[in-house]
């Protein structure tokens, strides 16, 4: 850094540690977008597999589906770590952006800050780098030592950083973390619960059942009951209650999902119609109340193409 000023050195360190606050924010947004789609994935294996007849006959039944089951939940395991992980990124992120505020908006005490935790030093009116805390030839003490020598050093200097410095550093934190959390909270959806994850519950076991008496109707021309279409009388998932009868399909909400109240009811109805030739009559009837049409807006529709 030779011929640079005090100032402009200070601005170039903060400037520099600015940049890798930014790299470390645009690497924690993109793993948090793989992560998000990572549980939006586990958490439709995990809902095919253990909700479904289809998908615990073929976890019971086939080895390929056991092996991929088996990851699906070992991956729904390690998800937690992985969220742990990013909000240290993140939180890293953030006080390296506030490190570098105060460097650009006070580059004096920032070169006094730096110079006394020994990371500079003064030479000829400019500021050059000291390796002395990290690994100085001349320095032959145990890296614990050093790191504790940091600390006391970073405390001392700490001490005299004048108040009005430490407002701006306080307001530079909080303004940061309402910035970065809001764009974190916008783009962090809850996977798990999300309306993708209903409709898609809703939708796979609607469409089995439809399916399911559609080819009992082909062969036996009448309308199948639960032993019938090999389907379970009742099942409960994390979402929705199933209950199949002799004619009928009815998912039940289990809890308040945003404006759509438990106990909403989607209906698929099987009946025949005609005498020589007989046809079979689906009538699909969603909740009248607006507010669960995100749940499945296309269910009047199953099994028609």
């Amino acid at each position: 850094m030779k011929g640079l000023t005090s100032i402009r050195t200070a601005r170039l360190i903060a400037s520099l540690i600015a940049i890798l606050g930014m790299f470390s924010f645009a690497v924690e947004r993109v793993l948090t977008k793989v992560c998000i789609m990572a549980k939006s994935g586990v958490q439709m294996g995990l809902a095919r597999y253990t909700n479904s007849f289809t998908g615990r006959f073929a976890a019971e039944n086939f080895s390929d589906d056991k092996k991929l089951l088996s990851v699906l939940r070992n991956a729904k395991e390690l998800l937690p770590v992985a969220d742990e992980a990013l909000l240290v990124l993140f939180i890293v992120s953030i006080v390296l952006f506030v490190i570098a505020a105060f460097g650009l908006a006070f580059p004096k005490p920032f070169c006094r800050v730096l110079v006394a935790v020994k990371l500079l030093k003064w030479q000829d009116g400019g500021l050059l780098k000291d390796a002395s805390i990290f690994g100085s030839r001349e320095s032959s003490s145990k890296p614990v030592k050093k790191f504790k020598d940091f600390c006391r050093k970073a405390l001392a200097a700490a001490k005299k950083v004048q108040m009005k410095y430490w407002i701006f550093i306080g307001g530079a934190f909080v303004f940061i973390m309402i910035l970065i959390f809001g764009v974190r909270g916008c783009s962090t959806g809850s996977v798990f619960g999300g309306s993708q994850a209903l409709t898609d519950d809703l939708t796979e076991q609607a469409s089995f059942y439809i399916s399911a008496q559609k080819s009992y109707f082909a062969k036996n021309k009448a309308v199948g009951g639960p032993k019938a279409l090999q389907m379970p009388d009742s099942l409960s998932t994390d979402f929705f209650t199933y209950r199949v009868t002799g004619s009928r399909f009815v998912a039940t909400l289990n809890k308040n999902i945003k404006d759509c109240p438990a106990g909403s009811r989607w209906t698929v109805s099987a009946t025949t119609k005609g005498f020589f030739t007989v046809d079979l009559i689906l009538s699909r009837v969603a909740p009248k109340d607006s507010n669960c049409a995100f749940i499945a807006p296309d269910f009047k529709n199953l099994g028609r193409k």
